[in-house]
């Protein structure tokens, strides 16, 4: 599906710095629960040092929501949908500014799906993955083991509680004694705060999405699927209390297996920070660790 039709630019979200050089062309591509509008803090950053931003809503998030079903991929072949979003905009960037550089920022599940572009041999200059981890197979098998027996009884547009309660709150229980359920985002309370407050954030998805996810992990975390360039360059990014990490083993597993893969590869383990990076109250030198990283490249 190609992106470039009138019903589907509104869910294109384009962000053009005003400098007089551009340096390049940044995708982001968000997690899960979450919108492009939770990196609006990133984006100027990124306008004010000469980068456009050229960013999506991934399918059932943010304003790209059917029948008022968040956290819904599609009825088939959800996984294939949103990875081809991505590599559609990447191309169709790459086409408007054949002179500039494509740079991919991935977060969270939008790493994994940054994965499953690059499986598809897009054409980019570098790579960063924040917030991110390898699951191991042995959980992925439990897990959709679960998510598949939901499915037959409740269907693919189910809401997906239990997973919900199994997976992600679990994470919040290292940060007790807690100050909300969301605590395991980000030690800026504001920013914690903002996530919670904002209707488009945090809501439990499908178990659809769920399927949808654990089958492109069974994808990205399969070596032969690669079909890119080994000299891409990647950023590995994450909190050093961020449970989605298991709080950095689950980092240095993805950083393991992609230096299988790739040759130019650097890992940042944030300390202190949790799950959000680029919405930590040391931000800045994050971001500053990001610039510093691309600007080798």
């Amino acid at each position: 599906m190609n992106l470039n039709t009138f019903a589907d630019k509104k869910y294109i979200y384009r962000y053009l710095s005003k400098n007089n050089h551009i340096n390049g062309i940044f995708h982001i591509s968000h997690g899960m629960a979450e919108h492009i509008g939770r990196y609006n803090w990133l984006i100027n950053k990124l306008n004010e040092d000469g980068y456009h931003v050229i960013a999506i809503d991934h399918r059932g998030h943010g304003n790209r929501v059917e029948d008022n079903l968040k956290g819904y991929f599609a009825d088939k072949d959800g996984w294939d949908y949103v990875v081809s979003d991505l590599v559609d905009i990447i191309e169709d960037s790459s086409s408007e500014f054949p002179n500039l550089k494509q740079y991919l920022i991935g977060h969270s599940m939008g790493s994994w799906i940054a994965l499953g572009a690059m499986q598809k041999g897009i054409d980019i200059d570098c790579c960063i993955l924040s917030g991110s981890s390898k699951i191991s197979k042995n959980l992925i098998t439990l897990q959709r083991i679960i998510v598949t027996f939901l499915i037959t009884f409740f269907g693919k547009k189910s809401i997906g509680y239990l997973l919900d309660r199994v997976i992600l709150g679990e994470y919040n229980k290292s940060f007790s004694p807690n100050r909300t359920p969301k605590d395991w985002i980000s030690s800026d309370k504001q920013s914690v705060d903002e996530y919670i407050n904002d209707p488009l954030c945090g809501y439990p998805v499908t178990n659809g999405l769920w399927n949808d996810l654990l089958s492109g992990f069974l994808r990205v975390f399969d070596k032969r699927n690669y079909k890119i360039s080994k000299n891409i360059p990647i950023l590995i990014i994450s909190g050093s209390h961020d449970p989605v990490g298991d709080n950095t083993k689950g980092t240095k597993k993805l950083y393991k297996f992609l230096s299988t893969i790739f040759d130019n590869i650097e890992i940042e383990l944030i300390n202190n920070a949790r799950h959000e990076v680029f919405n930590e109250i040391n931000k800045e030198n994050n971001y500053n660790k990001l610039l510093n990283f691309i600007e080798k490249t």
